[in-house]
């Protein structure tokens, strides 16, 4: 029978609601046939510092690169922050009105742990909440019975994560909403993770609700045909939903992807999972340059990559992607790795209307106005008038008193 994710994580939600760790535990039993020891959820940093102590001696070449990652992403993300700026306008007699960004007191990060773990995408929710200056992050991972993943442990001692919790599923996310009172909760998942986030939203603040990875290309003759390949095989990898999509006016270009594809995939150690992505959501499609750019506007991907000869060109026409990529040397992979960009992205053509996962995502504006009592008095007549219009007395003899204040017999 199949399983209505709504109503099951709507149940969640409720009893965590209700109940508390009781209710986490439990559904823990109930979905991951794990009992949990309420008092042994949280890693010790030192189990942390003890696994990358561990990588490093085993795998030596890992932690570099780990440190790559974290290096590009931190790097990217701390130049969004100096590009928030807050703002001040002067008014005529000594007030100001602006706004200013603040940090989120709290977030928590939901670390994937079911096909596999990305350390990548733990340093991409991380990393943004940091350079923000978040001041508590949770983070959560699924429970297995052999124990937290090193490679979890890992990336969290060389990200700085001293709050780590082996939680997962809907039940994680309902903690961190009503046990663990973050503002935020950021981080891919499952369906039932996405579909608990969706449900908490206006309770805490969400990144997006993920759904399958996508990418389009769109390429001309000057592709190469077993990059444009490989590039579509490395998106279809991720899930059996993955959408992979190759979309060009060059029939002869097409035909020869075509056979790298099923030349690549027959080979390929990942063959189960490429077949049946390739096979629901791979197209190949032939469309000259209008129809190629009109298709990428209304499908709003979540990465684009633009494999032509003039990519810059292109560009002005496609502002609904989430992700692009410019030319066939910016391989979509290259993005997922931290060179910079986060690639925590909207999908589900929520890219119409939504942003990458970011600092300005941790952090919100904050609006300020201070008057002076010569400007308060000034703008006092208007505002009055405004608010008798609208019918709100109370606003306009709030604005009229600081009018008299400021008078003449006022200061007698």
């Amino acid at each position: 029978m199949e399983v209505n994710t709504q109503r099951v994580v709507a149940d969640v939600l409720a009893n965590v609601r209700a109940h508390g760790l009781e209710a986490v535990l439990e559904a823990t039993r109930r979905y991951d046939g794990l009992s949990l020891d309420a008092n042994a959820l949280r890693v010790p940093t030192q189990a942390m510092a003890e696994a990358l102590a561990r990588m490093e001696s085993e795998r030596p070449a890992l932690v570099p690169a780990l440190k790559n990652l974290i290096a590009g992403v931190r790097r990217f993300a701390r130049a969004q922050r100096q590009s928030l700026q807050d703002l001040t306008l002067p008014l005529t007699h000594g007030g100001t009105v602006g706004e200013r960004w603040v940090p989120l007191r709290s977030m928590g990060v939901y670390v994937p742990g079911g096909r596999a773990f990305y350390p990548s995408t733990f340093a991409m929710t991380v990393i943004p909440a940091q350079e923000a200056g978040v001041r508590r992050i949770v983070a959560l991972t699924p429970p297995r019975p052999e124990g937290v993943d090193p490679l979890v442990l890992a990336t969290a001692a060389l990200l700085g994560v001293d709050e780590l919790l082996t939680l997962g599923g809907a039940q994680a996310v309902a903690w961190m909403a009503f046990g663990e009172g973050v503002d935020l909760i950021a981080g891919p998942g499952n369906r039932f993770v996405a579909e608990a986030k969706r449900q908490l939203v206006g309770t805490v603040g969400i990144d997006s609700v993920a759904g399958p990875t996508e990418l389009l290309i769109l390429a001309d003759a000057s592709a190469d045909p077993a990059w444009l390949a490989e590039d579509l095989l490395a998106q279809a990898e991720h899930d059996p939903d993955a959408a992979a999509v190759l979309v060009s006016a060059d029939a002869n270009l097409l035909q020869a992807v075509a056979f790298e594809l099923r030349m690549r995939a027959e080979a390929s150690p990942r063959r189960a999972i490429l077949e049946q992505s390739l096979s629901r959501f791979g197209r190949l499609v032939q469309a000259d340059r209008a129809q190629a750019t009109a298709f990428a506007q209304a499908w709003a991907p979540e990465h684009l990559q633009l494999c032509v000869a003039d990519p810059e060109a292109w560009l002005p026409e496609l502002t609904t992607a989430a992700a692009v990529f410019l030319g066939s040397a910016s391989a979509e992979a290259f993005g997922d790795y931290g060179l910079g960009p986060n690639h925590v992205l909207p999908t589900l053509r929520s890219a119409r209307f939504a942003s990458p996962l970011g600092v300005a995502t941790c952090m919100k504006r904050q609006s300020v106005l201070r008057l002076s009592a010569v400007d308060a008095a000034a703008a006092a007549p208007w505002v009055a008038e405004l608010a008798t219009a609208e019918g709100l007395h109370h606003h306009g003899a709030s604005a009229q008193l600081r009018a008299h204040a400021h008078s003449p017999a006022a200061g007698a």
